[in-house]
């Protein structure tokens, strides 16, 4: 990977989002292993056939990650996959289609490295020893004549392997530059460098906590740690003098006294009796760090008065959560990582705060499953990584300059953005087909799963104008670029040159593409249905100041003054919804195959034919 300056990560479920926001903090982080179970040795498929004859590994044998991050403006933070190691740890690609049986073979060990450019003089002072020559491709020199005047970069990298011997797992974080895996020979980088680097790993908890360790308590000891320390003081003194009066209330003395006196318990347990007079109260441990363990944040925000923060609801402690690791993580020219950004917030919040993050940060690698954060991104900012037939692969959009595709990247956050988690998308040749097919797939019937089901998003060529079947290549490729599987829904027109050529590029863009019979969705709605049904959804549309299109005539041409009527007005939902008011109402037949195939069509494995045709379907006989 080889991204600009800032970075959201986003993609489907298991492609690797956390992993790389884990493999940056592994390195970067030196609390990043702390909480964590480093079981997660990388591991690479075998084919059961090749184990005998599989050569041996070369090297490591691993998949090496590396990372150039900036502190300083401008930043460049980028993170590189080798191509051969890649391909090596996630199997053959000519395999997907219809992989072939295979086993899990573990590797020596898991290998991060992050290049550090850009630096500001007191982080170049801080690795001073470990510098090296940068070039232009981002990546640090090792050769002996590389120009002097060149920038100077620092690499740190972090390896995890299996001692079979211990049978323990080892992780070590070193500077490449002066170590020697190989030899087992490492310049360890220390904890208290790490802390010093500008890297700030965002870490969401309970909002509002006085506790030590807590994001609260951490932003009070660093704006000032002698006041607060006295404001616990105290808090620690006020609460001492209020239990003793509390323990000398006659009410809580006559009621312990009470319990000293059954079998003369008082007399036994102590050296003399025991009275109220020598019970006291205080917090588990009688430390103040007891008692602030047990506070918990009240908010009073409207007429409900002074309620607990978990009382009004996860938004607000979401906000309040992510504020707090924002506060922390002002530290000028930060590189600032997060994993599953938005998760716990309303959508305006994660737009807002992941702007804020990418404002005030010197770079920032976000991952998220929300499409709201992407939109305080950039359209190239955004890295898209996707898993199809069990490989990982990574998409990024390049800068357009073609005015054409201009339109198409318009699309980018009305109809794309919404699919950044689907592995798939369907393109339809306008927002009305998407009304239709969208309307029959919730109407079918549990046992016949959604498109949503098989990962499919639908999406539409245009939201006006702009739509229609020649658009359809152009976003076709737009999401192509970002990794979609991509399927189209296209009418079936006329056969001439023009219809030819658009039919031709349609399937140069998309994996697969299903086909309507003759005519446009409307007659797709209505085809395969008997004439009463339509006849009487047509008279309810009525109800929009229109005549009523088959004013009760049951002949086709009534059905074909219908289906204009319908494209006219844009009254495709209003129709459906009238055919679907009738007790077990009829799926549209057209429609309901064109679901399935699209289903078909979705799973990467599949090897048809790139254009299905839905066939015709006859209306019932005496219909």
């Amino acid at each position: 990977m080889r991204p600009g300056r800032h970075v959201l990560v986003a993609g489907v479920p298991r492609a690797g989002r956390t992993d790389l926001i884990t493999a940056l903090a592994r390195v970067l982080d030196p609390d990043a292993t702390r909480s964590a179970a480093l079981s997660d040795l990388h591991q690479r498929p075998v084919l059961l056939d090749d184990i005998d004859s599989a050569p041996a590994e070369t090297g490591d044998g691993v998949a090496e990650v590396q990372t150039e991050a900036a502190t300083e403006e401008p930043a460049t933070d980028t993170v590189g996959t080798d191509d051969a190691a890649a391909e090596d740890a996630s199997g053959d690609n000519d395999t997907t289609q219809n992989p072939p049986p295979a086993v899990l073979q573990q590797v020596e060990a898991a290998h991060v490295e992050v290049t550090l450019t850009d630096l500001d003089p007191d982080v170049q002072q801080l690795l001073d020893g470990v510098l090296e020559p940068l070039e232009d491709s981002g990546c640090a020199s090792e050769a002996p004549d590389a120009s002097a005047d060149a920038p100077l970069c620092a690499r740190l990298a972090y390896r995890l392997s299996y001692d079979e011997e211990a049978e323990t797992l080892e992780s070590v974080v070193y500077f490449p530059a002066r170590s020697n895996p190989a030899l087992g020979q490492y310049s360890r980088v220390p904890a208290a460098t790490r802390r010093m680097l500008p890297v700030v790993t965002l870490d969401a908890g309970q909002p509002l906590q006085l506790r030590a360790g807590a994001g609260l308590r951490r932003i009070l000891d660093e704006r000032d740690a002698k006041a607060g320390a006295a404001a616990f003081e105290a808090l620690a003194q006020a609460v001492t003098e209020a239990v003793s009066a509390l323990s000398a209330s006659p009410a809580v003395a006559e009621a312990v006294n009470a319990v000293l006196a059954v079998g003369g318990t008082g007399e036994r347990i102590g050296d003399t009796p025991l009275t109220a007079e020598q019970v006291g109260f205080r917090a588990e441990d009688g430390s103040v760090a007891a008692l602030l363990r047990t506070l918990r944040a009240a908010l009073h925000l409207d007429a409900g008065g002074m309620l607990g923060l978990a009382q009004h609801g996860s938004t607000v402690s979401a906000v309040l959560s992510m504020a707090e690791a924002m506060l922390l993580a002002t530290v000028p020219g930060a590189v600032v990582l997060a994993d599953d950004f938005g998760d716990q917030l309303d959508a305006p919040a994660t737009e807002h705060l992941a702007a804020l993050l990418r404002a005030r940060s010197g770079q920032v690698w976000l991952s998220t499953r929300r499409p709201e954060a992407a939109r305080a991104f950039e359209p190239t900012e955004v890295i898209r990584l996707v898993r199809h037939g069990g490989v990982r692969s990574h998409h990024q959009l390049t800068r357009i300059m073609d005015r054409k595709a201009l339109v198409a990247m318009r699309q980018w956050h009305t109809q794309l953005l919404a699919a950044l988690t689907a592995p798939t998308v369907a393109i339809t040749e306008g927002p009305h087909d998407v009304a239709v097919l969208s309307m029959v797939d919730r109407r079918r019937p549990p046992s016949a799963l959604p498109l949503s089901a098989h990962g499919v998003r639908l999406v539409a060529s245009g939201t006006g104008g702009e739509g229609g079947i020649s658009q359809i290549p152009r976003i076709a490729n737009l999401a192509r670029q970002l990794g979609f599987r991509v399927l189209a829904v296209i009418d079936r027109d006329k056969d001439s040159a023009q219809t030819t050529d658009e039919l031709t590029k349609i399937l140069a863009a998309c994996d697969a593409v299903v086909r309507l019979p003759p005519g446009a969705i409307e007659q797709a709605v209505a085809t395969g249905l008997p004439l009463q049904a339509l006849a009487d959804a047509s008279a309810t549309l009525t109800e929009y100041g229109i005549p009523d299109p088959m004013a009760g005539q049951l002949t086709e041409a009534a059905v074909t003054n219908l289906c204009k009527v319908i494209h006219k007005q844009g009254l495709h939902e209003q129709f459906l919804e009238a055919l679907y008011a009738e007790p077990n109402a009829p799926h549209p037949p057209v429609v309901s195959m064109t679901l399935a195939l699209l289903e078909l069509a979705a799973d990467s494995s599949y090897s048809g034919q790139q254009l299905i045709d839905v066939p015709t379907v006859s209306r019932p006989a005496g219909t």
